[in-house]
């Protein structure tokens, strides 16, 4: 989806995927809730984003769900597989959530 939105970019090390401190500190949310994937070849950037996330100056709560062992959009390629359901349960949980 990435390179379809954003066809001229500097890959994984495009600024956009990079927020500063300050930029994320202007988040108008009080909860993110991450979906990281194993196997996924944008993990670690899903992982940087939050380390930076929580040593910002953001004042909101992190709530990390990696799946071991899977990869990018595994829950889109088979939604009822086992790691997909608990996944789709967690993500309507947070959004239920006040």
């Amino acid at each position: 989806m990435w390179l379809y939105m954003c066809p001229i970019n500097g890959g994984l090390l495009d600024p956009r995927l990079k927020p500063t401190a300050e930029d994320l500190a202007m988040l108008r949310c009080g909860r993110v809730l991450p979906f990281l994937a194993g196997d996924d070849h944008l993990r670690d950037v899903g992982w940087n984003y939050c380390d930076k996330l929580k040593k910002s100056w953001w004042e909101g709560t992190v709530e990390i769900v990696e799946s071991h062992g899977k990869g990018h959009v595994f829950h889109l390629m088979n939604p009822t597989c086992e790691n997909a359901v608990p996944l789709t349960r967690k993500i309507v949980s947070f959004l239920n959530q006040d």
